[in-house]
């Protein structure tokens, strides 16, 4: 039964609502002036007919962006990124992830990063199909949202960048630390719950790997993690940076005093730069 519980726990998260994630990134400070951006509704079908709502902001130039937002988040935690991208001149796409947000509910659920990089996938090939192949395209994730641009990389390696802020090396690492951190649980019940994952959702968290995917990985990439994180612990970035291959344009920035997905927070202007630096590289 604990199995069980901790299995529904994972996959059928508390989601924050569109008012509490709106909210919240406005008590921040993180709204800037998205409110005042041109935007358009734009719902993508993703590879198994889920649909995924998001919104496109125009900007004229060849750049775009497609960013992904975190575990139980909505596309409102993406809206501090947009603004930099924005600034920057790129098109930005930002959307709700399956089981988040406006999304359908009650048939989907979280995958931790398996059905969520495909969806990815499919965001991809909507906005070169829509805009041209010849498009200079990147993605940026947050958490899960990271992890799931990773997993991207295997199927798209024809993107121009990749950012990945806070995500996790390895699902079933993270699984064995989380189970002991929130529930003081040993790592057999995590095996307990992988086995009622597999028996009624037929898939496997233990196939979930950052790791094995950034290992044939050539798109640029730019990992960022907190200093401080102690959900997704720093040494996770730090493993997906040492596993990336030294041919890869690659960098990790790790924010001093940084929690989980605060980066941002901790110092914006460094965090901009941080971005900015990067794409001059490109």
């Amino acid at each position: 039964m604990i199995g069980l519980l901790m299995m529904h726990y994972v996959s059928h998260p508390k989601r924050s609502t569109y008012q509490e994630t709106k909210e919240r990134e406005i008590s921040r400070g993180h709204w800037g002036d998205y409110h005042n951006i041109p935007k358009e509704d734009w719902n993508i079908t993703s590879f198994d007919g889920s649909l995924l709502h998001g919104y496109f902001l125009p900007n004229d130039s060849n750049k775009y962006v497609i960013i992904t937002h975190g575990y139980t988040d909505t596309h409102h935690g993406s809206v501090k990124y947009a603004n930099i991208y924005y600034d920057l001149g790129f098109n930005v796409y930002l959307y709700d992830i399956r089981f988040h947000g406006l999304n359908e509910h009650k048939k989907n659920y979280c995958t931790m990063g398996d059905a969520e990089s495909k969806d990815l996938s499919a965001v991809i090939a909507a906005v070169y199909e829509r805009f041209g192949s010849d498009i200079f395209l990147g993605i940026h994730g947050e958490s899960l949202g990271a992890a799931s641009s990773v997993l991207a990389l295997e199927h798209n390696q024809n993107l121009d960048f990749c950012v990945a802020d806070c995500p996790f090396y390895d699902l079933r690492q993270l699984l064995y630390y989380q189970a002991m951190q929130q529930f003081h649980m040993p790592k057999p019940m995590v095996h307990l719950a992988n086995m009622w994952y597999r028996i009624l959702k037929h898939r496997n968290f233990f196939d979930i790997s950052p790791e094995k995917v950034i290992q044939k990985n050539q798109v640029p990439i730019m990992l960022i993690h907190g200093g401080d994180d102690d959900f997704i612990p720093t040494y996770h970035g730090e493993k997906l940076y040492d596993a990336c291959p030294a041919s890869c344009n690659k960098v990790l920035h790790i924010m001093p005093g940084a929690n989980h997905a605060q980066s941002f927070a901790v110092d914006p202007a460094k965090y901009r730069q941080w971005i900015e630096d990067f794409l001059s590289t490109l």
